[in-house]
């Protein structure tokens, strides 16, 4: 009995010694690689932190519709006002589309960007013939717009991946959970594009969709303005996604120098030494109340001997 509670007590011992010298090995093991480490977070950090200015500033949509309707309408409107003949004037306004010399094709275009959002809001109210119009009642309360504000919130979503990114990076070594945040982040950017092309520009390039439809404005501006020539993402969003894949291509390439690192794989090996330890510790103290346990039930019969003697 005396030897299997001596050699529990050396378990102990044991194991207690074999812990430490984990510890200090994983120590000494991360003081060398630290400096790398904090590379690799303070990269990763600016990287998450230029998604906000990026996404804020520069041009997040791009738009072009055919304006010829209404520029012809301008000019044909001027020339009865300086034409000495009225009916001629008039007869030039109302010539089909193609017939007269002042038929000109004219193309409009311009950026929606979140930072002018203001400025673009008011293009809308004048078009409107000077209605305020509510943007937030105008993307929620129409469904040919419920793609848009999707694909929005999907790119919102990046955003906010980017946020737990610089978070993470600035508290944290943890290469796999960042690559795990940007790729997410890649996957949703991709997925709002594509949503946007096919749900939301394609159908107004079609001309299935107009702009009046879904402003939900009858004005005659929009009335006038014509076919959809273009609209998609435009350098805000493609620079955020750009931002995301470098994130998860910077950290997959880490990840992968780690594995083949001599440092990182005697790290790990520390760490199943210390989960041995810790094992050996729990039967070490399993043996030790089983020799105590023994023990006891020795003394209880020695002193039962001794009391019937």
């Amino acid at each position: 009995m005396r030897l299997l509670r001596a050699d529990g007590y050396r378990q102990v011992l044991n194991m207690s010694k074999t812990e430490n010298e984990s510890n200090l090995g994983k120590k000494k093991l991360k003081r060398k690689a630290s400096g790398f480490e904090i590379m690799y977070r303070a990269v990763t950090a600016v990287l998450a932190v230029a998604v906000f200015p990026v996404a804020y500033f520069m041009n997040l949509i791009y738009y072009a519709f055919d304006s010829t309707n209404i520029t012809n309408l301008i000019n044909n409107i001027g020339s009865i006002l300086n034409s000495e003949n009225l009916l001629e004037g008039l007869k030039n306004l109302l010539a089909p589309s193609g017939s007269a010399g002042q038929q000109v094709t004219e193309i409009t275009e311009g950026y929606i960007c979140l930072a002018k959002f203001d400025e673009f809001k008011s293009i809308i109210n004048m078009a409107s013939s000077g209605k305020d119009v509510n943007i937030r009642d105008v993307l929620f309360g129409n469904a040919g717009l419920r793609p848009l504000v999707i694909s929005l919130a999907l790119f919102a979503a990046v955003i906010v991946l980017a946020l737990v990114i610089l978070i993470v990076s600035i508290f944290k070594n943890k290469p796999k959970l960042i690559a795990a945040l940007s790729g997410a982040g890649s996957v949703l950017g991709i997925a709002s594009d594509v949503l946007f092309v096919t749900r939301f520009a394609n159908p107004l390039l079609k001309g299935t969709t107009t702009i009046g439809s879904l402003i939900g404005s009858d004005s005659m501006v929009f009335q006038l303005i014509g076919d959809v020539v273009e609209i998609r993402y435009e350098n805000a969003f493609f620079t955020v996604l750009f931002i995301m894949i470098a994130i998860l291509v910077w950290s997959l390439s880490v990840i992968i120098v780690n594995s083949d690192d001599k440092t990182e794989r005697a790290i790990k090996k520390a760490k199943k030494a210390e989960k041995k330890a810790k094992k050996a510790q729990k039967e070490a103290k399993k043996a030790e109340k089983k020799a105590k346990k023994a023990s006891e039930q020795l003394k209880n019969e020695r002193e039962s001997k001794k009391s019937e003697s």
